[in-house]
């Protein structure tokens, strides 16, 4: 039987209607083609079990892994419901054995099914290769300003009139000490950098595309490093927000940490690194005591604004925009701004 095989490009996952990733959910939830479903030819227990069996038996493993496969092959029929002229791609880790198994299956029936060549290893190739080289031909503005101003906020107002990069919401963190999320796991490094190249192939790359002033770092994952090199060289745009403002609006985005005493006394360990022991045990008396206000100024105050102030690279100011406050108000003066 022939089989039909196709490399990955730009626009592969816009070509398919299906894209199937036939590999264990293990290896999915690692990494994949961020339009993909997972449908397991092989569970993560039958691959490892065949694994074992392989180093000892080719041959017997061969044969446990096709009892496998077909019985995996019939529950994944029953449950599919697909046209007979939609456009399918399958693929594995390197195009073998576990895609060409449905493949064979699929196209028996008369489905229009196709494999993609080398398989995920193809894929990740061409992922790697995006920010090496296409990502030159991106350009970004950068929405700057101490911690507290609303950036994300903002950004996501911005994200109905311009191009719009929202790197915390893929990272699932918020970019701080403070940053994880309630019920929110950070992606695998390689998750994370496959849905930045899926949002950024989204726009057009004539077009300016609006992101935070991030570090290279947020929680555990790192921006590939042209991309972190580009968005430097990016129009910066900097906010900012009077004090007490910034802590109404931190209060407010954050309170799902004020009852949250393990996170918060976690993090104060971490702290210890970089604030005085006077100015810790004092942050550590307002929290104790509920005097919120207090806490989120002095961390304000004894670190983050330090901490920007001092490591700040965005410092290619083309605005300066001053905001009464994080609203939909201050919104609109800022949109005002950036278009002028």
């Amino acid at each position: 039987m022939y089989i039909k095989k196709i490399d990955f490009e730009r626009n592969t996952n816009k070509e398919f209607l299906h894209i199937f990733d036939v590999r264990t959910s293990d290896e999915f939830k690692e990494d994949h083609i961020p339009s993909s479903k997972n449908l397991q030819v092989l569970t993560n227990k039958q691959r490892e079990e065949v694994g074992r069996i392989y180093a000892k038996d080719v041959f017997k493993a061969r044969k446990i892994g096709a009892q496998f496969v077909t019985e995996n092959i019939s529950q994944i029929l029953k449950k599919l419901s697909l046209n007979k002229k939609d456009k399918i791609l399958l693929y594995c880790w390197r195009g073998g054995l576990r895609s060409q198994s449905l493949y064979i299956v699929l196209k028996s029936i008369g489905y229009d099914v196709t494999i993609l060549e080398r398989g995920y290893k193809s894929y990740r190739k061409y992922i790697n290769n995006f920010f090496k080289n296409e990502i030159q031909k991106y350009d970004f503005n950068i929405l700057s300003g101490l911690t507290g101003t609303g950036k994300t906020f903002f950004l996501d107002k911005l994200s109905n009139f311009f191009h719009v990069l929202n790197i915390e919401t893929l990272a699932g963190h918020k970019g701080s000490i403070l940053g994880d999320l309630p019920n929110i796991s950070q992606p695998k490094q390689k998750m994370f950098e496959s849905n930045l190249w899926y949002n950024l192939t989204k726009y057009e790359n004539n077009k300016k595309i609006w992101v935070e002033s991030e570090s290279h770092r947020i929680g555990k994952l790192f921006l590939p490093a042209n991309l972190f090199s580009k968005m430097k060289d990016g129009d910066v745009f900097r906010i900012e927000v009077p004090l007490e403002n910034r802590i109404n609006f931190i209060l407010n985005d954050y309170k799902y940490l004020i009852n949250n005493k393990t996170v918060i006394e976690n993090a104060l360990k971490i702290f210890e690194k970089f604030i005085s022991k006077k100015d810790l045990e004092e942050l550590k008396t307002f929290f104790r005591e509920k005097k919120f206000r207090y806490f989120v100024k002095g961390l304000l105050e004894k670190h983050y604004d330090l901490v920007y102030v001092k490591r700040n690279i965005f410092d290619k100011n083309k605005k300066v925009i001053k905001l009464k406050s994080v609203d939909s108000n201050s919104f609109k003066k800022l949109l005002k701004e950036i278009k002028t």
